[in-house]
C-alpha cells in the first residue's frame, strides 16, 4: 500500500502561503507528481525554485513534511538553502524572463538524515498496513524592493532527481487575484 503524495507548493507574499490552486498546476506536472514515489526519492537530490517578479525576493523558504495516519499527524520543518550551483538551473534557462528572476533551493545537508527519518516514520506505517498521506508545503518569507507591478505573477517547480529537470509545480499565479488579503503584494514588507 503506497502513501499518497499531496504536494502544496507556494511562492511569494507576506509569508509566500501555500497555494492550492489546482488551476495553476500544469496537467503535465500534475502526471509527473502521481509518478513521484517519494519513498524512492533521495531527500538530498529535492530542489525547489520560483520565479518572481523583478521586486520581489525571498528571505527565509521552508520546507514541511507533514505525515497523517488516521487521527495522528506529525509535522517536520526545514530551512532550505541557497542553491549554490548555477549548472543545476539550466533545465530553467527557458523560464527566465526580462521582468522576473529564478531563486533555487534545497534541503541542507545537515537536514538530510532528519528528512530521512520521516520517510523511514511512512514507510513503518505503511508496512502496518495503516494507511496515510504525506503533505508536501513550501512556503517563504519574502520583502519587496517597491512597488510591484499590477500582475504580480509566480512560477514555483520542483526536482526531485539528481540527474532530471525542474518542472512547475504551479504557473503564473498572480498574487493580487489568487491570494487571501492579508498576503497582498502591497502587506510584503520591504527588503532592508
Amino acid at each position: 500500500m503506497r502513501f499518497p503524495a499531496l504536494f502544496k507548493s507556494a511562492a511569494a507574499a507576506m509569508a509566500l502561503c501555500a497555494l492550492t490552486a489546482c488551476s495553476s498546476v500544469p496537467v503535465t506536472s500534475m502526471v509527473k507528481l502521481a509518478r513521484t514515489d517519494l519513498a524512492a526519492t533521495d531527500p538530498a537530490a529535492l530542489r525547489i525554485a520560483v520565479r518572481l517578479p523583478q521586486g520581489l525576493r525571498p528571505r527565509r523558504v521552508t520546507l514541511r513534511v507533514t505525515v497523517a495516519v488516521g487521527a495522528e499527524k506529525s509535522e517536520q520543518a526545514f530551512v532550505l538553502a541557497d542553491l549554490d550551483d548555477p549548472g543545476e538551473l539550466l533545465s530553467l534557462a527557458g523560464e527566465v524572463t526580462n521582468d522576473s528572476m529564478i531563486y533555487a533551493f534545497r534541503i541542507a545537508p545537515a537536514d538530510v538524515p532528519r528528512l530521512l527519518a520521516v520517510r523511514d516514520e511512512m514507510a513503518a506505517h505503511k508496512a502496518k498496513g495503516e494507511r496515510g498521506s504525506l503533505t508536501i508545503g513550501v512556503g517563504a518569507e519574502a520583502c519587496r524592493l517597491g512597488a510591484l507591478p499590477a500582475k504580480t505573477l509566480v512560477t514555483t517547480y520542483l526536482k526531485t532527481e539528481r540527474t532530471g529537470d525542474f518542472f512547475p509545480l504551479t504557473r503564473d499565479v498572480d498574487l493580487r487575484k489568487d491570494m487571501p488579503k492579508e498576503a497582498a503584494p502591497e502587506r510584503i514588507p520591504l527588503c532592508g
